[in-house]
């Protein structure tokens, strides 16, 4: 299996993001990276994580080669 670290990307708390009431975690909602970036609203964990190694880190990967 290939490995999708990427140094500056983690997905801290499944990617999940505090509710408004800062007591719980929001279950649909973005993922967030430990970047800053964000997805549309997903409905799971495995949303999540998907999207942080298919979408995200696929894009940050692509902008560094095109960047070299």
């Amino acid at each position: 299996m290939e490995s999708t670290r990427l140094a500056g990307h983690s997905l801290p708390n499944e990617g999940r993001i505090k509710d408004p009431s800062g007591y719980g975690w929001l279950v649909v909602g973005p993922a967030t990276c430990s970047c800053g970036a964000q997805s549309e609203p997903l409905t799971t964990d495995n949303a999540r994580k998907r999207w942080h190694r298919d979408v995200h880190k696929a894009a940050v990967r692509a902008a560094q080669e095109t960047s070299r």
